[in-house]
């Protein structure tokens, strides 16, 4: 009866270290996977505002203007925008009459 319960002490401890090795594995992998998703997530953002905030500031604005378009851009107000609805009628953005 003693060889029994050792046995079967043995038997239980190998399968209760199999199913919890198994399941750490398992989370292991689990936050593996996260902290990948979560890296690349981090690279995007950075990027993301890096060109935001080089792209956006009014001196970068300026710059290019300055570089690339020098005189052909000109300021227009607002009201000398028109749309063009159905092709026939135009109106002014901010006089449209329906």
């Amino acid at each position: 009866m003693k060889k029994f319960w050792i046995i079967f002490l043995i038997l239980f401890l190998i399968v209760t270290t199999t199913l919890i090795k198994n399941s750490t594995k398992n989370l292991e992998d689990q936050i593996f996977t996260k902290r990948e998703n979560i890296r690349i997530s981090k690279k995007e953002l950075s990027d993301l505002v890096l060109e935001y905030n080089y792209l956006s500031s009014a001196e970068k604005l300026i710059q290019y203007q300055t570089k690339f378009f020098e005189e052909e851009l000109i300021q227009k107000k607002l009201e000398d925008f028109q749309v063009i609805e159905n092709n026939i009628e135009i109106k002014t953005i901010l006089k449209i009459d329906d």
